[in-house]
C-alpha cells in the first residue's frame, strides 16, 4: 500500500463524513479524520481496484477532489429539484405518473464513471438505475414520470448534468 492511496482515500472518506454530519465541531472532526484514516487503510486494497477494472482516474488527483467538492451542489440542485416533481405528483388528485424504463445512453467511458452516473440517477427520487450494459454504454432506468422516449431528450434530463462532472471527477 501506498501513502499517497491512503491519504487521497482518507481525504475523500473525510470529506463524505462532513458531508454526512454536517458538523465543525473540533470532536467530530478529529473522530471524522482519525475514522477516515483507519477505513482507508483497511479498505484500500479493495476500493482502489487490485484485482478489480475500476478505470483510469482512481485515485483521483488533486483536480479530481475539487471536481467532486463542485459535484456536490450540482448533485444536490437536482436531488432538490427531483424531490419537488415527486411530491408534487403525489399530491396531484389524479396521481399523473407515466412509469417506464428507459435506455439512458451515457458518454462516460470506464466502470468508475458509469458507476457513479448510475448511482446519481438511483438516488434521485423518481428513478432507479436498474440495469447498466457496459459494451453499449447504456442504463436501463426505471423512471416515475417519463417526459420523452427520444434518446437525446432521455440523456439531457437524466444523465448530462451529472456526466459532466463524474468526466472530470475521475481525469
Amino acid at each position: 500500500m501506498k501513502v499517497k492511496e491512503i491519504l487521497s482515500l482518507s481525504l475523500i472518506l473525510f470529506i463524505f463524513w462532513l458531508g454526512l454530519t454536517a458538523s465543525l465541531q473540533p470532536q467530530e472532526l478529529i473522530v471524522g479524520a482519525i475514522i477516515s484514516i483507519i477505513a482507508a487503510f483497511f479498505s484500500t486494497e479493495v476500493l482502489l481496484g487490485r484485482g478489480m477494472s475500476w478505470g483510469e482516474g482512481f485515485p483521483p488527483s488533486f483536480r479530481g477532489v475539487i471536481f467532486t467538492l463542485y459535484y456536490f451542489p450540482i448533485y444536490l440542485w437536482y436531488e432538490i429539484k427531483a424531490h419537488f416533481q415527486v411530491i408534487s405528483i403525489i399530491l396531484h388528485p389524479r396521481l399523473p405518473i407515466k412509469p417506464g424504463i428507459v435506455r439512458v445512453p451515457t458518454e462516460l467511458d470506464s466502470n468508475y464513471r458509469i458507476t457513479g452516473l448510475a448511482n446519481s440517477i438511483t438516488m434521485t427520487p423518481g428513478t432507479l438505475t436498474v440495469d447498466i450494459d457496459e459494451d453499449e454504454a447504456l442504463l436501463y432506468v426505471h423512471w416515475i414520470e417519463i417526459e420523452s422516449t427520444e434518446p437525446h431528450k432521455i440523456r439531457e434530463a437524466l444523465a448530462v448534468p451529472f456526466e459532466k462532472y463524474l468526466r472530470r471527477m475521475h481525469e
